[in-house]
């Protein structure tokens, strides 16, 4: 029973080719049922057309048993029925036939039936193994070794034969078999046990499917056969034995041609990648060089690369975030880091492998490398190899264009701190200075705001003039925070995010670098420069401001003393208001440039009396409490300043009369208010406009001294006009 199962299937697959192209050549008679059958029942059946119900009924009419002459039943249809004359006939009978209700085009039907069977015998004539010789693969490869070629010539024969449902070619990767057509079902539990079993020296059957022959280079088993049969796999198996120990001479020699092309492939890729290093300096295109040559080499692998430096990189790299040490997310490629060791993880539940090679110089890791491949794809000791090659090579480059950086970068950094330093040489104000080191470090590190701040002897901060914008007086309070900090530990400040510093509010800005001013081991306040994004500044960029703030303290603190004695040299000792000599010189200036101005001569009234109860010590402090309200009162333009004894004066330039005399009246009742103990003032106020007559210096002081000996005589604690 089962030989003529196997005997039926056999005939079946050798024809269906044939069949089903004879569909779309008969579809003229449609509908219809195209059949094949024995003497005992139908074999197949194809529907040409939409079939009606009818017509499958006639079919099944017929069905078991077989009958060959006209359907009697079912009058309406014509059935055409020819037998196919096979060489090895042996006891069973194989029919082709047609059943259609189409009689118009019936007579075309039976000659395309016949000529069908006529076919189909001959075809069926080849039912032994047409084996391909090494003479006919020759011919084919053109007496070429060409390996892959040579493989797909020998599928295409293979699955000419009609006996063979499927036909694989297995090479060893690593300790897994890759197929190299598609893939096969159940190939990932095929994988299990091929190994145990490709160590076998005889041809095996496995799941009672597949007839597998194992094919040795060198003793090693390369590559394994895999045949699926139609019929019985035991009598065919010595058949295709010996067929296929004539071909493996051939097999063996193009299978090694094929390794030593794969290694010369990759030798010249590795050839290519060094000529390339050697070329540039570049980072992107030694990372980008290092991608292309891997990809080169095996196409299906994803590749990532993690990088301990902080290089900017082109954003079509597919750079991944390396994070290491407490903040580390993938402890191989750590380990592969710090061993600088290739490592090997698989994830069996996404079926994937995952390889860390290290980019290793001779100075250190540079970062690690990450390979995703299929874990069907196994990776050989020759891909490993390549590998570790690839990334040292890489990893030398990226050395060697990393020191070539850091060579500019000082070459760079050298001038510009030479450049500051003679510029802070020349003798600048204080504010010129501090504004042309904002632009500096503004150009230099990218900041997007810079400011320098003093720390004064009474605990004060103050923001110099010359920081940008962002940073007003104003700001000190919420940076009360990092000035602790500074005062505290006296070191630099290095934040990458803002929002982690729970002590620390700069809204906006998430990036920032402090930086201490120290000069002779004291504290003299901080440089700060701060960008909008986070982890903005690199530590290089860090270590340059560092630079820069320490070869320019020395120059700030000079320029600040400068100006302190500048200030001594127009500034009165006790009030700090103006010395007059200022006063005079600014008037002047004033009556050049200015169309107005208002001048008040101030005096304290009954001071004598003052000197004589309280000493002269509370006289020198009511003097200064008085100069304090007249600062609080004027603006930052306006002049005050000591007139001498307990005289005092106020130039308020571009200030008409009316306004003049209201705040000189606010300042009087200031006075009075604020001081302690109690005094009250006299003021005598003058001014000059343009429209008028000449106004020379000694006329306007000459009519504020008559309105002032007016107000004292009119019983004091007034303003008088004149």
């Amino acid at each position: 029973m089962n030989s003529t199962i196997d005997k039926e299937s056999l005939f079946l697959h050798s024809i269906e080719k044939l069949l089903v192209k004879s569909l779309k050549r008969i579809d003229f008679v449609k509908p219809a049922i195209l059949y094949v059958a024995t003497d005992k029942k139908v074999l197949t059946y194809y529907e040409i057309g939409y079939s009606s119900k009818s017509l499958l009924t006639a079919l099944a009419f017929f069905q078991r048993p077989f009958k060959t002459n006209k359907i009697e039943t079912f009058q309406e249809f014509e059935k055409i029925n020819y037998r196919i004359n096979l060489e090895e006939q042996g006891e069973t009978q194989f029919y082709i036939g047609l059943i259609t209700s189409q009689t118009e085009q019936l007579k075309e039907a039976q000659l395309f039936i016949e000529g069908l069977a006529l076919g189909l015998s001959t075809s069926s004539e080849k039912n032994g193994l047409s084996k391909i010789t090494i003479n006919k693969l020759q011919n084919h490869l053109n007496f070429q070794l060409d390996f892959n070629k040579l493989i797909h010539v020998l599928r295409e024969n293979v699955l000419d034969q009609p006996f063979f449902q499927s036909f694989h070619v297995l090479e060893k990767k690593g300790e897994m078999f890759v197929s190299l057509f598609e893939e096969m079902p159940d190939f990932e539990k095929v994988n299990d046990w091929l190994p145990q079993l490709a160590e076998r020296e005889n041809p095996f059957i496995i799941k009672e499917q597949y007839l597998v022959f194992p094919v040795r280079v060198d003793g090693e088993v390369v590559l394994l056969f895999m045949f699926s049969l139609v019929g019985n796999q035991d009598e065919m198996k010595k058949e295709i034995q010996q067929w296929l120990h004539t071909l493996v001479p051939l097999i063996e020699s193009s299978y090694k041609l094929e390794l030593r092309n794969r290694d010369n492939e990759r030798r010249n890729i590795l050839m290519q990648v060094t000529k390339k290093f050697h070329s540039t300096m570049d980072i992107d295109e030694i990372l980008a060089e290092i991608l292309k040559a891997l990809k080169q080499a095996n196409p299906s692998f994803e590749i990532f690369l993690l990088l301990s430096q902080e290089w900017k990189v082109k954003e079509n790299l597919p750079v991944k975030l390396f994070k290491y040490g407490l903040n580390s997310d993938n402890s191989m490629a750590e380990n592969a880091y710090v061993t600088g060791q290739i490592k090997v993880d698989t994830d069996v539940n996404e079926q994937r492998m995952y390889v860390y090679a290290p980019l290793r110089g001779k100075q250190g890791v540079y970062g690690v490398m990450e390979i995703q491949a299929k874990l069907d794809e196994s990776i050989t000791k020759e891909d490993f190899s390549f590998i570790e090659m690839l990334a040292d090579t890489g990893g030398i480059a990226l050395e060697n264009a990393e020191i070539n950086q850091q060579s500019q970068n000082l070459i760079k950094d050298l001038q510009l701190i030479n450049q500051t330093t003679h510029q802070l040489n020349l003798n600048l104000r204080l504010s010129d200075t501090i504004n042309y080191m904002t632009d500096q470090i503004i150009e230099s590190l990218g900041a997007e705001e810079v400011g320098f701040f003093i720390f004064q002897g009474n605990g004060e901060t103050v923001v110099l003039d010359g920081s940008s914008h962002l940073f007003s007086q104003s700001i000190v309070g919420k940076l009360d925070a990092f000035i602790r900090k500074i005062k505290k530990e006296k070191e630099p400040l290095f934040v990458g995010e803002l929002n982690k510093e729970t002590e620390i509010n700069l809204p906006g800005f998430h990036s920032i670098l402090v930086v201490p001013m120290m000069h002779s081991k004291e504290l003299k306040g901080m440089a700060l420069a701060v960008h909008r994004d986070a982890y903005f500044f690199t530590f290089h960029q860090f270590k340059l401001l560092q630079s820069l703030i320490h070869h320019s303290t020395l120059a700030l603190t000079n320029a600040m003393l400068h100006e302190e004695l500048e200030k001594l040299v127009i500034t009165d000792h006790l009030t700090r208001l103006f010395s007059r000599n200022y006063l005079d010189e600014r008037i002047q200036e004033s009556l050049q440039t200015d169309g107005q101005g208002t001048f008040l001569l101030i005096d304290i009234d009954n001071f004598k009396k003052i000197n004589d109860t309280f000493g002269h010590q509370v006289g020198d402090d009511i003097i200064i409490q008085v100069a304090n309200v007249l600062k609080r009162n004027i603006r930052e333009i306006d002049i005050a300043a000591r007139w001498g004894g307990e005289e005092l004066a106020v130039y308020l330039p571009r200030v008409p009369i009316d306004v003049g005399e209201k705040i000189a009246q606010r300042i009087v009742r200031n006075v009075e208010i604020e001081t302690s103990p109690r005094v009250t003032i006299s003021v005598g106020v003058s001014s000059w406009d343009k429209t008028e007559e000449l106004t020379s210096l000694q006329s306007l002081f000459k009519k504020a001294d008559e309105g002032l000996y007016t107000a004292k005589e009119s019983g004091k604690n007034q303003v008088v006009v004149n």
